[in-house]
């Protein structure tokens, strides 16, 4: 069946509202983040499509009041996974009918995260935050044990990593990081900031100008390490004092970006994570990557690879993912364009999209961490305004279960399309003006026959 056929039996949305378009399988590139087999667009798209036709006519035929019970079991069986910035509000602006609809699926026990790659601070925090640009109560269950932020899969890291080794944690507030770091929930026993290591030793860095606003508090070395002047940098022998860092944690997008990739920096090059020292295998031509991370230094962990992200701005602004370039910059000019070897968490890493996955699958807000019995699902509908992020994680993500993932790209955020782009790089299921339109596409899709002006009214389903 052609596509245009399939598009004139959808019939969903008006084409002015909604922009079709079928998926590609993108490439992955060779940063280090994982990713499954994605499903190939066309077979989404036709999917989808004979989906709606499928349950449109049943719920014609069986409905009792507005919706059915068909269509009620329908919807016990998917989820929504809502990118928050550009999606739910822009800046402190919201999204006109956003506090509506989420009222109203949750009213009805549809399964829902805030999957975001904001973090530097606690989930609860952004759930208030959250709360107040969407002029939603605290006591309401809307938003409450839904968030997930870019850092929040580490909390299933090891307990052997949390417990016994120490990391270097820099983001927007590092001081700030490193307490949510120490909760139980976390668990970072050893957390090390910057402003630590300059308090330690101001020599490490003489040009500080922020040690007064950014870098005003800090704690002593954990164990009563040092940073020493005097050690011998190519020695193996290095003093059972001296400060060993076992992982390095982007947190979110940093603020002191010269500070962080000087330290940064000193560590991918030292011998064993030991600050002050230089690897010897540094730069062999027998070695992989010509010797460089290849002497048990700490392990680069990033948050997030976010270029962009959407403002009240007219202009996108730079992400932690303009930091991840600028030390890639920095990396490949002082070693001679060795690649900067890391890991990513946030989209479109499959360790996100794993978290998510389970937290749906697990679903109960009310329950301590907000997980509860299983219950498998259908689809879940990833709703964002990213291609490269939000777009491109649900197109790849392909969980052992079965379960489809459909992306669902808004006009709220960061794509624009433009004379140069008329469409995404990673492109979605369908593109539709803001959420509203993306929660009655995802109804419809699935038989139920959501309006926009239901969905942020006040009239409910009988």
């Amino acid at each position: 069946m052609s596509r245009a056929r399939v598009l004139s039996r959808c019939r969903l949305i008006p084409a002015s509202r909604v922009s079709l378009v079928p998926q590609p399988s993108p490439a992955f590139n060779s940063l280090n983040v994982s990713a499954s087999r994605a499903s190939t667009g066309r077979r989404r798209f036709h999917a989808a499509a004979s989906l709606f036709e499928k349950n449109r006519l049943s719920s014609h035929s069986s409905k009792k009041g507005p919706v059915s019970d068909d269509s009620r079991k329908a919807l016990s069986e998917i989820a929504f996974a809502f990118d928050i910035d550009g999606v739910l509000y822009q800046g402190h602006r919201a999204i006109p009918g956003a506090r509506e609809m989420l009222r109203k699926i949750r009213s009805h026990d549809i399964r829902y995260v805030f999957l975001t790659n904001g973090g530097g601070g606690h989930e609860d925090a952004k759930f208030k935050s959250l709360s107040k640009r969407l002029e939603l109560s605290e006591d309401e269950d809307v938003i409450r044990n839904r968030i997930i932020l870019s850092h929040t899969p580490m909390r299933g890291w090891d307990d052997k990593v949390k417990k016994q080794g120490t990391v270097l944690i820099t983001g927007s507030h590092p001081e700030i990081a490193r307490r949510v770091a120490n909760e139980s929930v976390y668990g970072f026993a050893r957390a090390v900031t910057p402003a630590d290591i300059i308090e330690a030793n101001d020599k490490v860095y003489p040009f500080d100008n922020l040690r007064e606003s950014l870098h005003k508090e800090s704690r002593p070395l954990p164990d009563g390490k040092i940073v020493s002047n005097t050690i011998d940098p190519y020695s193996n022998d290095v003093p059972a004092n001296a400060l060993k860092i076992d992982q390095i944690l982007v947190w979110n997008d940093p603020r002191d970006w010269s500070l962080d990739i000087q330290v940064i920096h000193d560590l991918l090059i030292s011998h064993r994570g030991y600050l002050g020292t230089i690897s010897d295998k540094n730069g062999n031509p027998s070695l992989p990557n010509n010797g460089w991370q290849q002497d048990g230094q700490p392990h680069l962990w990033i948050s997030n690879l976010d270029l962009l992200w959407k403002t009240e701005y007219p202009v996108n602004r730079f992400g932690t993912g303009a930091f991840v370039e600028a030390l890639k910059g920095v990396w490949a000019a002082s070693t001679g364009g060795a690649e900067l070897q890391f890991s990513a968490l946030g989209k479109p890493s499959r360790h996100t999209y794993e978290y998510a996955h389970d937290r749906l699958l697990h679903h109960a807000p009310e329950a301590p961490h907000g997980k509860g019995q299983k219950r498998p699902l259908k689809r879940v509908y990833m709703i964002g305004d990213n291609p490269e992020s939000d777009i491109r994680g649900a197109n790849e993500f392909a969980p052992a279960d079965g379960t489809e993932w459909i992306s669902i790209l808004v006009k709220t955020g960061v794509w624009k399309e433009t004379a140069a782009q008329r469409e995404p790089l990673y492109k979605p299921t369908v593109i539709v003006d803001d959420v509203v339109e993306a929660i009655a596409w995802a109804m419809r899709n699935e038989g139920v026959e959501a309006t926009r002006e239901w969905l942020a009214g006040s009239e409910d389903w009988v």
